[in-house]
């Protein structure tokens, strides 16, 4: 590939990101009053499968700073929908949990976000192109070469 398509590849995959991200923010604020970053915490708490996680890991996965994950966690618990608290095993680090009220708005702006990206994405791409393009992502995304060489040459 040549400098000129990876440069046109990677600037329309960030476009499309920003059109997919302002489109669901909008639609999730409309209905929910929550922003789409503050819908990523608490999806990132409910898919870990864990009762609390460290601010740490929350950033790790979000790929996001510690400090920009501890004033998102802020944020988002001013709001009400998760709790944070002390890390007993380290007191330099917070956990946080989803409320009761983090949940129930989980479950609902989960059907509000799952139609947003329909909005924009069914009619132009198949539901066969769309796993495809998923499947595609999560590889570069998981993948140590693609994730990690640019943090490895800091």
């Amino acid at each position: 590939m040549t400098t000129d398509r990876r440069i046109g590849w990677l600037n329309d995959l960030v476009r499309v990101e920003i059109m997919l991200w302002e489109h669901v923010d909008a639609r999730l604020k409309q209905a929910h009053g929550v922003s789409l970053a503050a819908f990523e915490t608490l999806w990132t708490l409910d898919r870990s499968g864990q009762e609390t996680l460290r601010i740490g890991d929350l950033a790790r996965e979000l790929r996001i700073t510690v400090g920009g994950a501890s004033k998102l966690a802020e944020r988002v618990r001013t709001a009400g929908l998760i709790e944070r608290r002390p890390d007993p095993d380290d007191r330099r680090a917070s956990l946080i949990a989803l409320t009761t009220g983090g949940r129930a708005v989980l479950r609902e702006a989960s059907r509000t976000y799952d139609r947003a990206v329909a909005e924009r994405l069914d009619g132009v791409l198949s539901d066969d192109e769309q796993r495809q393009v998923h499947a595609l992502v999560s590889r570069l995304l998981n993948t140590r070469t693609a994730s990690t060489q640019l943090d490895d040459a800091q």
